[in-house]
């Protein structure tokens, strides 16, 4: 059995998580988890591809939040508007054509709706598209600056 390299995306993937954590930290963010989920997922094997990704998910995050705001002020966790929630968030990236961004849009308008518990909608919604940003700018950042994959020879993992 060969053992594997650890490649640079895996080193640049930790990096972006432990820059985003000390960023949430730094901003008292109450939930460092959504910026370091947007690094992770932005990270990819090129600049473009990580920006590519990072616009995707930001997007299909303001389609999320944009519908998840607006239900939730009416009834947060109600189950009916959930599934309401959830065909308009499709149609809407549908229409956009931001089908690349559905798959986030839909987790982020169930994360609104769901995990509310009692807080201010909007400041829920604002809050999840600047973790958002934060944890794709920091992976792009981290792709562009470090080792940027044209300077090494395997992209993978």
């Amino acid at each position: 059995m060969r053992i594997k390299k650890i490649g640079m995306r895996n080193i640049k993937t930790a990096i972006a998580v432990v820059i985003s954590m000390i960023i949430s930290k730094l901003l008292n963010m109450e939930y460092p988890f959504y910026t370091v989920i947007a690094s992770i997922i932005s990270m990819q094997s090129s600049v473009e591809a990580s920006f590519k990704a990072g616009r995707n998910r930001m997007l299909g995050t303001l389609i999320g939040a944009l519908i998840g705001f607006i239900l939730s002020s009416i009834m947060p966790g109600n189950i009916i508007l959930i599934g309401i929630g959830i065909v308009a968030v499709i149609y809407i990236c549908n229409i956009f054509n931001w089908e690349q961004s559905t798959s986030i849009a839909c987790v982020v308008f169930c994360a609104i709706m769901i995990n509310l518990k009692g807080g201010s909608p909007f400041f829920y919604s604002v809050n999840r598209l600047v973790d958002t940003f934060i944890g794709i700018t920091v992976a792009v950042g981290v792709n562009y600056f470090i080792a940027p994959p044209k300077s090494y020879e395997n992209t993978d993992n």
